[in-house]
């Protein structure tokens, strides 16, 4: 496999607590791993990579065995910020009108509350919407459009982004996002 693409694949780092950490490369985390810093918790069912010393199964999510607690790192608490990459982690890469699942390249992002009705651009009043979808809608109202939201609109955490950014990334086939 090219290393472009093993390079698209992101690994989750873990805390000792099991708690989502960051994401990182290969290279950092089988480094983590062959250093005795840390251990594979969940690992690629097909990918291999070799190294000096052997080879080792490619991580999909690795812990750390000491030294990092998540607590420490509040900004992983914190709101995530709004865009189109984020909206389509949230909504797991569906339109949140028909459920046709979508590329992001070709998903466009709703207003609940249009604009022009006084809506705001945030995380409570966006979705993502396929092209259809969201032009059927236009500046309606949700009460006016046949169809209904199938999630509510929340305001996701940084922690809740990258969870979902890897679940997307493993359920694509390991497609860079």
């Amino acid at each position: 496999m090219d290393d472009d693409i093993l390079d698209c694949m992101p690994v989750l780092m873990l805390s000792m607590a099991f708690e989502p950490l960051f994401q990182t490369n290969w290279r950092r985390a089988i480094s983590a791993v062959i250093g005795g810093r840390a251990e594979i918790i969940e690992s690629h069912e097909s990918l291999l990579i070799g190294t000096p010393r052997g080879f080792h199964a490619f991580p999909l999510k690795v812990r750390y065995l000491s030294g990092f607690i998540a607590a420490k790192n509040k900004k992983l608490y914190n709101a995530a910020p709004l865009s189109k990459k984020n909206i389509y982690a949230r909504d797991n890469g569906r339109c949140q009108y028909c459920g046709v699942d979508m590329m992001i390249k070709a998903c466009t992002i709703d207003h609940v509350i249009p604009r022009s009705r006084g809506g705001t651009h945030g995380w409570c009043n966006v979705v993502l919407a396929c092209s259809i979808c969201n032009h059927k809608k236009g500046d309606k109202l949700i009460s006016e459009f046949k169809l209904k939201l199938r999630t509510v609109p929340y305001t996701p955490t940084i922690n809740n982004i990258i969870v979902r950014q890897l679940a997307l990334n493993v359920a694509m086939g390991w497609a860079c996002v």
